[in-house]
């Protein structure tokens, strides 16, 4: 029996829009036509593979089992066709990159500049999720490589991690007149009887620690805040918040080196569990191409510079509160990037 890869990417698109008029409108296809053609893969096969109904379609049992296989096959049908073009030096001039909201505010802006300047005909699509989410974009392919929590996804076998980057120190700053500002100790109890601001979610290593933490030492009866007080997609929205409230959040200096030298935010602690743990992540065994390679570069670039400056503001900012040096970790599960041993 025969299947048409064609047929295959229709059947999805109908799965997905759950109506022939909407799969043929996504598909550029006629609506006769994608009838016609699923008619004949379902003659083809001697099962139905999708239920009509006045407001639309829907897979039937065979039809979700089909549909999860063909998946699959697409999928790596497209692979397939992405390595015979690279062989053939025919590069797309596209990719793709996921960031956690953290990593996105380090590295990004000197990443995608240089990689702009560098490679001006590749068009760069960037995401910014939650690592889980990164994940899913990777599963289906929207992304050549994601930045993010490697502690979350380290044990997923379908993943490789392709460079684990050298933690980076993180503190928890708050604004300049702040209580906490001049105490000349602050243990986290101390700070989280305030406001916190937490970006997106953080990972167990850090979020248990802070729990543990909470209202360990209370000094008065008063309610303590909700945990987490204020939740922000973004460090710079976080950062707003901190500067006009009573809220602190965690972040590294460079995050808030603006605010620093303007005297708007000040460093309040350190402990060694507040660091990044960031990975350069890919579907395993799956090609990067020449710009994806490329992009892999900048962003180890990128990330050198970062811990340079790190070094820079500690000395400047860190005297009360020493941060811990970063030290580059084992790589886990490293390939070379091309996804050949």
């Amino acid at each position: 029996m025969q299947i048409d890869l064609r047929q295959l990417r229709q059947a999805q698109a109908l799965a997905s829009h759950g109506s022939f008029t909407r799969a043929a409108a996504a598909l550029n296809i006629a609506q006769p036509t994608l009838s016609r053609s699923i008619t004949e893969l379902e003659a083809r096969l001697g099962l139905a593979l999708f239920t009509r109904h006045r407001s639309g379609v829907e897979p039937t049992d065979f039809g979700l089992v089909f549909l999860q296989q063909a998946a699959q096959v697409v999928a790596q049908a497209a692979d397939l066709e992405r390595e015979v073009a690279f062989a053939k030096g025919l590069q797309a001039g596209e990719v793709s990159l996921g960031f956690g909201p953290y990593a996105y505010e380090a590295l990004a802006p000197a990443c995608l500049q240089h990689f702009a300047s560098s490679h001006p005909q590749v068009r760069l699509r960037i995401q910014i999720d939650a690592p889980d989410v990164l994940v899913r974009h990777l599963r289906n392919r929207s992304c050549d490589l994601i930045v993010a929590e490697a502690s979350v996804v380290e044990t997923d076998d379908a993943l490789e991690i392709v460079d684990r980057l050298a933690p980076l120190a993180a503190c928890l700053v708050a604004r300049a007149g702040h209580p906490l500002a001049a105490a000349p100790e602050v243990s986290v109890a101390d700070a989280l009887a305030y406001p916190f601001v937490q970006i997106v979610r953080l990972p167990p290593r850090m979020l248990k620690p802070l729990l543990a933490k909470r209202g360990s030492r209370r000094s008065s009866a008063a309610p303590l805040p909700p945990f987490p007080a204020i939740e922000c997609p973004t460090v710079p929205l976080a950062i707003r918040a901190v500067a006009s409230t009573d809220a602190v959040t965690i972040v590294s200096l460079g995050m808030v080196r603006a605010e620093l030298e303007q005297g708007r935010i000040v460093p309040i602690l350190h402990e060694p569990w507040m660091r990044s743990d960031w990975g350069i992540m890919r579907l395993r065994m799956r090609t990067l191409g020449p710009a994806a390679t490329a992009l892999l570069g900048e962003l180890q670039r990128a990330h050198a510079a970062v811990i340079d400056e790190q070094a820079e503001l500690a000395l400047r900012w860190g005297r009360r509160m020493p941060l811990h040096p970063a030290r580059k970790p084992a790589r886990a599960r490293c390939q070379s990037p091309s996804g050949r041993s």
